[in-house]
C-alpha cells in the first residue's frame, strides 16, 4: 500500500533518529542531517510521562508536580513539565497528564530546533498517543499501546480524561521478554480498572518497524484488541507494515510544544504554494481589469470630444430662480433664538435673585418665537415677614434684569411659605 501523505517527519525513539518522507523511512545520525520543514516526534530521551492528582489550585499544578518529582528522588536537578491535559477535579484539586524531563535537556532540544535552517515543530511522543485516543471518540475509557523495541508506551482514558500513562520496559527483545512485556501491560490495565473503578473494553495497538507481532492476552481478559491501520513503508531496503506513521498524522502541529514564531513559520511556508497561486490569479485579474478600464477611458474620451462640438447660446440660457424666502426666514429665526438667554443663563439669573433659605421645587422655561415663558414654584421655612420680604426682593431683582412679571401668588402656612411666579423674557 502506498503512502497517503507527502509530509515529512523526524522521529526519535530509543536513542535512534529516523527521517520519513513519501513512504520511505531511513535512519539518520542527528537532527541536523535533515532538510525541509517537518514535525519532530520524540520520546525526549526517556522522559517520564504519567498522570497525577494534585491538591492545589489548577494554576499551581505544574509547580506542585515539579516539587513532588524532586522530593521522591526521580529527578535531582531542575525539571520542566510539558502538560498534555489538565482538568479541575475539585475546588483545590486537579488531574494532570504530563511529560517531565530535566530542564537542561528540554532547552537543548529547543535550542537545536532554533538553530536549524528549516522550521521544526517539537511533538512529545505522548502527545501523539493522546491525539490517537481522542480520535477514537469512545465514551468509555480505552487504552492505546505503542510497542517499539523493548518498550511499550501505554495511555488509558477517554477524550475528556486520562486515567493512567506509563512506559513498560523489557530486558531485551527475546520472545520470552516480549511476552512478559505484554503481561505487564495487561496487569497495568487491570490495576487501573480497579483503582479508577472503570472498565477498559477496547485496546488500540500501534506498532513500529521492529514490533509487528500481536500480543497474546490471558484467557481471562475480555478486552477487544484492535490494531491501527497500517501502511507499507520502505525501511533500510525492506518493506514493512507500520501504523505509527498514521498516528503521527492524527496530531496537529498547532498542539506542539514549539514556540509561536516556529508555528507561524512552519504553516506559512506550508501554505506558500497556495499563496503563490492566489497571487498569480490576482495578477491576472488586475491585468484584465487594467485592459477593461483602458477601453472605458478611450470610450469616455471619444464621448467628451463629441460633446465639445456643441455650444450653448446666451438666448437659450434661462435665468435661475433661487427660492430664498424660506432660507431667510430660517436664518432670522436662528438669529432670534441666538439672542435669547440660554437655560443655563436663566438658572444663573434666578439663583442670584433668590435668597439662600428659598428652595425651588419647579423651574420651567418655554422658548417660542415671541420670547421665553418662565414659571417658578418655590418655598421657604422662614417667618412670614422674612419670607414675604424675600419674595418682594426677588420680584424686584428679576424686573431689573429685564424679566417681565406675570401671574404671581404668595401663600403661607404655619410651617412654611410658598410662592408661584411667572415671567416673560423678550428677545433682545
Amino acid at each position: 500500500m502506498r503512502s497517503r501523505s507527502k509530509k515529512r517527519y523526524v522521529i526519535e525513539l530509543d536513542g535512534l533518529w529516523y527521517r520519513y518522507e513519501e513512504g520511505v523511512l531511513e535512519q539518520i545520525s542527528d537532527l541536523m542531517d535533515i532538510t525541509g520543514d517537518c514535525l519532530f516526534v520524540s520520546d525526549l530521551d526517556d522522559a517520564v510521562s504519567r498522570t497525577m492528582t494534585i491538591e492545589a489550585p489548577i494554576k499551581y499544578v505544574e509547580v506542585m508536580v515539579r516539587k513532588q518529582l524532586q522530593e521522591t528522588g526521580e529527578f535531582d536537578e531542575p525539571i520542566s513539565i510539558i502538560t498534555h491535559s489538565k482538568k479541575r477535579k475539585e475546588k483545590n484539586a486537579a488531574d494532570i497528564f504530563f511529560t517531565a524531563l530535566p530542564t537542561k535537556r528540554y532547552f537543548r532540544y529547543l535550542d537545536r530546533i532554533k538553530e536549524h535552517d528549516d522550521s521544526l515543530l517539537l511533538v512529545p511522543l505522548y502527545s501523539v498517543l493522546f491525539s490517537v485516543l481522542k480520535r477514537m471518540k469512545t465514551k468509555q475509557p480505552a487504552a492505546v499501546v505503542f510497542r517499539h523495541g523493548r518498550f511499550a508506551d501505554l495511555v488509558i482514558g477517554s477524550p475528556k480524561r486520562i486515567h493512567y500513562a506509563n512506559r513498560c520496559v523489557a530486558f531485551d527483545e527475546t520472545e520470552e521478554q516480549i511476552s512478559s512485556l505484554w503481561d505487564m501491560l495487561q496487569h497495568d490495565i487491570q490495576q487501573t480498572e480497579i483503582e479508577e473503578r472503570i472498565q477498559v473494553n477496547k485496546v488500540l495497538l500501534m506498532n513500529w518497524i521492529d514490533s509487528q507481532e500481536t500480543p497474546i492476552w490471558s484467557e481471562e481478559s475480555d478486552m477487544d484488541v484492535l490494531s491501527m491501520e497500517e501502511e507499507e513503508i520502505s525501511a533500510d531496503g525492506t518493506t514493512c507494515a507500520v501504523s505509527f506513521i498514521n498516528g503521527i498524522r492524527m496530531h496537529s502541529g498547532l498542539s506542539s510544544v514549539s514556540k509561536i514564531p516556529e508555528k507561524i513559520s512552519f504553516y506559512s511556508r506550508a501554505c506558500l504554494p497556495y499563496l503563490n497561486g492566489i497571487l498569480l490569479i490576482a495578477c491576472v485579474l488586475f491585468f484584465l481589469g487594467y485592459l477593461w478600464c483602458d477601453r472605458k477611458a478611450d470610450f469616455f474620451e471619444k464621448e467628451c470630444n463629441k460633446q465639445s462640438r456643441f455650444s450653448v447660446t446666451p438666448e437659450r440660457t434661462e435665468s435661475l430662480k433661487i427660492p430664498y424666502d424660506e432660507t431667510l426666514a430660517f436664518i432670522e429665526e436662528l438669529e432670534r433664538y441666538r439672542s435669547m438667554p440660554s437655560f443655563k443663563e436663566l438658572l444663573n439669573d434666578f439663583s442670584v435673585a433668590l435668597e439662600s433659605n428659598i428652595t425651588v421645587d419647579v423651574f420651567k422655561a418655554d422658548y417660542s418665537e415671541k420670547g421665553i415663558d418662565i414659571e417658578i414654584f418655590a418655598k421657604t421655612k422662614a417667618s412670614f415677614d422674612a419670607a414675604h420680604r424675600g419674595y418682594q426682593r426677588f420680584l424686584n431683582e428679576m424686573k431689573k434684569k429685564g424679566y417681565i412679571p406675570g401671574k404671581t401668588r404668595f401663600d403661607t402656612t404655619i410651617q412654611e411659605s410658598r410662592f408661584l411666579a411667572s415671567f416673560k423674557k423678550r428677545p433682545q
